[in-house]
């Protein structure tokens, strides 16, 4: 994988930038409170996601970069790692071998992949670059990659031509995620990214959403889906809001957590 903007960031860092894509802004003064630091301590790691282009000064603090856009693909695979690889081993446990696959957008998709190595005879169709190069050394994996517009930028395809790709298909188990999550459903950053994404729930007969807990509340303007049209979703924890678990408990999925 290429050098990236969140690469060799610290764990604190890390962890602000985590924070930052779940609000639209962060100020220093409760930062500094929150990780026991002082606030020129923080001011110096808000400065260095400043100048990889990861947030946007404001005054006394950081907001989201300008656009209202997602992180690229290499920069999410810096956030919360370890919940992406757990939340991918759970996934694939109730994945049996030689089943049809669609998957989807995203890094936590991309971990998937990768958990799959344990699986044999697998047909999958994605529109995700980093999935495809993944599988291409899979021992037992047919992999059909979706026509669409390239976004190089996120390493997917997307378009009408992409979600037609997936409307001639019908799989076992489908595999996404997604921008944001709220008590109404799913969310994306883009119409696009959104439109494929109801393309792969409309087309399987099992559909599971994996997404970690940060996920939750983050604004996202696109809808892709209410909760129920998932069938099971995998996250590492459970929110904490009242809403958001009132929300679960009335949508029939089943909720496994990963952590």
């Amino acid at each position: 994988m290429t050098a990236t903007a969140a690469e060799n960031l610290t764990e604190r860092q890390a962890r602000i930038l985590e924070r930052l894509s779940q609000t639209q802004r962060l100020d220093v003064e409760p930062l500094a409170e929150d990780f026991g630091v002082t606030p020129q301590t923080i001011r110096r790691d808000l400065g260095v996601l400043c100048e990889r282009g990861l947030a946007r000064r404001r005054h006394g603090g950081i907001e989201r970069p300008a656009g209202g856009h997602n992180l690229g693909l290499d920069e999410r695979f810096g956030l919360a790692p370890g919940a992406k690889r757990a939340i991918a081993a759970r996934v694939v446990e109730e994945i049996p071998d030689g089943v049809s696959l669609a998957l989807g957008i995203g890094s936590s998709v991309v971990a998937v992949a990768e958990s799959l190595i344990v699986r044999r005879d697998l047909r999958v169709i994605t529109n995700n670059l980093q999935v495809a190069q993944v599988l291409a050394n899979h021992p037992s994996a047919d992999v059909q990659l979706a026509e669409g517009h390239l976004r190089p930028r996120d390493l997917d395809v997307v378009g009408s031509a992409t979600v037609a790709f997936f409307a001639r298909h019908h799989v076992d188990i489908a595999v996404l995620g997604c921008g944001g999550l709220d008590a109404m459903g799913l969310l994306d950053f883009d119409p696009e990214e959104a439109a494929v994404s109801r393309a792969l729930l409309a087309h399987a007969r099992q559909r599971v959403l994996a997404a970690d807990a940060s996920k939750w509340g983050r604004a996202a303007m696109c809808r892709i889906a209410p909760l129920a049209d998932i069938d099971r979703l995998v996250t590492d924890h459970l929110p904490a809001s009242a809403e958001y678990r009132d929300a679960l408990a009335a949508a029939p999925l089943t909720c496994d957590t990963a952590l």
